[in-house]
């Protein structure tokens, strides 16, 4: 767990390998590399834009 938390990576899998792993999972580059994350909670809030809504009703 100590070496995984230094390794600067998308992903990290040790003892074990899968590919990309499950959909809930985010998926895609580290830093400046690939076009940001696919995929889970992160993947969605890329194609996400935050915004306000004020109604006043009567």
């Amino acid at each position: 767990h100590h070496l995984a938390a230094k390794i600067h990576s998308g992903q990290v899998y040790i003892n074990t390998y899968g590919a990309g792993g499950g959909v809930e999972l985010p998926f895609g580059g580290y830093k400046k590399s690939g076009f940001g994350r696919e995929k889970g909670l992160e993947g969605l809030l890329s194609y996400t834009q935050v915004k306000n809504v004020c109604i006043r009703y009567a």
